[in-house]
């Protein structure tokens, strides 16, 4: 009986024992998968905010270029910098929204909220992104009860707009304008509908070339008639010698003119471009770069040297295809040698006394050597005297066909007459500008330049000086391909905040922030 107690005790306290130990395993084991379902939670957590950080700078880069794509497309800017800034906003949350789907499926989250803010850095190629996103993440307990968790992760970085497409430079024109003008006065103009060329003279006295942007060379100049039409000019010499002459070339007809009788001369541009067209401004023209056989014939022996053209050797002839009777002014840069014979003018290819113009040739024992052909006939008084003083150099020759009247010049660069002769004349038929050499064959004759233009009795006079002519020029966009905003190449930074790209956005009619990239072409 005893015995049968104790035992029946023992079995109770093994019993209970039992109980507590397998008590004390099931509340371990409760922790454990606490512990589990908690570690995984921060996993779940790690994971998401590595996955944010790791794609939030392609994800804000695409909505930029997307943003600035858009606007090309559509070719429409935004309205404000706020606008802007909100759709580029909206294109982050949706495109984090999107990478953050599959991660809640995979681990069944919730995203309740997902906020992202831009601002300005103090480097225009920085934007500051704050992002901030809400998760809720559900647990379930040991009594099959889901306990919501919720978590948020936050992001505040400097992104870098790496290769962003800029849709102000791309949409935009932009374009050359000019400070100052002259207006030249035009005396002596035609009364009819023809283009006539005529020259302007520039000095010291009567033009300040120092209003000049770069007054070393003419490249800047325009000349333009009424409505703003570009006149075709050419440049004969610039700030040539003490007075710094220059002599300007330029075809109008009565229409042009602004008033009846003025033009405008502008200056002070940074433009690159020279829009000297000395083709169109003259009949005939040719500075020899090489020899034009549309304009020219050739027979014998002609050579090309630094745009020098040089007719040399026994019977050589370079002349026009066209024949120009009286009414047309022959004018040439060209350098006659003490060789006999050499001629230059309205003649009859291969010959010097068919026609009228320069003759070059050793007639007697005197050193006259230079001549004004006029006829075939009458010789007269048709010499320069001591003509071997313009042998072997360069000087301007003009010879003028009236109808009855035929005038020889000659001038140095700075438009000094040196020579004069001016007489009647039976000559009216046609003939090609011929530039001829004979009798020798070591004679030659080498011309500079040359052209033909009609006979009229135009003069100029440069008057008052004004600003901000209304003229203007596009400017050509000579890059290729994709235009990145703050390419170093083609921007410069600024201290203005309507060249940041969420300005450019707007198209520069609002600011972001206070440091921008401003188009070099915007500059020039």
């Amino acid at each position: 009986m005893y015995f049968s107690q104790n035992a029946v005790i023992l079995i109770l306290l093994l019993f209970v024992t039992t109980i507590i130990l397998f008590k004390g395993i099931e509340y371990k084991t409760e922790n454990v998968q606490d512990e589990i379902k908690l570690k995984k939670y921060f996993l779940v957590m790690d994971n998401i905010e590595s996955s944010l950080k790791r794609d939030i700078d392609k994800i804000v880069l695409d909505a930029f270029i997307n943003t600035s794509y858009k606007i090309m497309d559509e070719r429409k800017f935004f309205n404000n910098s706020d606008e802007a800034v909100n759709y580029i906003e909206s294109l982050i949350k949706n495109e984090t929204n999107k990478s953050l789907t599959q991660l809640s499926k995979d681990y069944n989250i919730k995203i309740n909220y997902i906020n992202v803010t831009i601002l300005p850095t103090d480097n225009p190629l920085y934007v500051n992104v704050k992002l901030t996103a809400n998760f809720e993440y559900p647990i379930e307990n040991l009594n099959n009860v889901i306990i919501s968790k919720d978590f948020t992760v936050s992001i505040n970085k400097n992104i870098k707009l790496s290769r962003v497409p800029d849709p102000y430079l791309y949409l935009n024109n932009f374009y050359y304008t000019w400070e100052y003008y002259r207006v030249i006065t035009i005396n002596n103009f035609p009364n009819n509908n023809k283009n006539h060329t005529f020259c302007i003279i520039l000095n010291s006295s009567n033009f300040n070339y120092s209003h000049m942007y770069n007054s070393s060379s003419p490249r800047e100049i325009r000349i333009i008639g009424a409505n703003n039409v570009l006149l075709p000019y050419w440049v004969q010499v610039w700030r040539y010698g003490n007075n710094e002459v220059s002599l300007i070339w330029v075809k109008a007809n009565k229409n042009q003119l602004f008033n009846g009788n003025e033009i405008y001369l502008l200056y002070n541009s940074t433009t690159t471009i020279d829009k000297q067209n000395p083709y169109e401004t003259f009949i005939l023209f040719d500075d020899f770069n090489d020899l034009d056989l549309n304009k020219w014939y050739v027979v014998g022996n002609y050579k090309i040297n630094n745009s020098i053209l040089t007719v040399e050797g026994l019977g050589s002839s370079v002349y026009s295809k066209n024949n120009f009777s009286t009414g047309y002014e022959l004018v040439f840069r060209g350098n006659f040698t003490p060789i006999h014979a050499q001629s230059v003018g309205f003649f009859k290819p291969l010959s010097d006394y068919i026609g009228v113009g320069w003759d070059c040739y050793k007639w007697d024992a005197s050193n006259r050597w230079l001549y004004m052909r006029n006829d075939t006939s009458y010789w007269g008084d048709n010499w320069v005297n001591n003509g071997y003083l313009y042998l072997n150099e360069f000087y301007i020759y003009d010879v003028v066909r009236y109808n009855n009247i035929i005038q020889f010049l000659i001038k140095n660069n700075d438009n000094n007459i040196l020579h004069e002769f001016r007489t009647t004349t039976n000559v009216t038929d046609s003939y090609p500008i011929s530039i001829n050499t004979l009798s020798n064959y070591t004679a030659k004759v080498s011309i500079d330049w040359i052209f033909v233009k009609d006979v009229n009795n135009i003069t100029t006079e440069v008057e008052n000086e004004y600003t901000n002519p209304t003229y203007k020029e596009l400017k050509p966009k000579t890059f290729n391909g994709t235009i990145y905003y703050g390419d170093p190449n083609l921007y410069v930074e600024v201290n203005n905040g309507s060249y940041s790209i969420i300005g450019l956005y707007t198209n520069k009619s609002d600011s972001w922030g206070d440091v921008g990239f401003k188009p070099i072409i915007e500059n020039n």
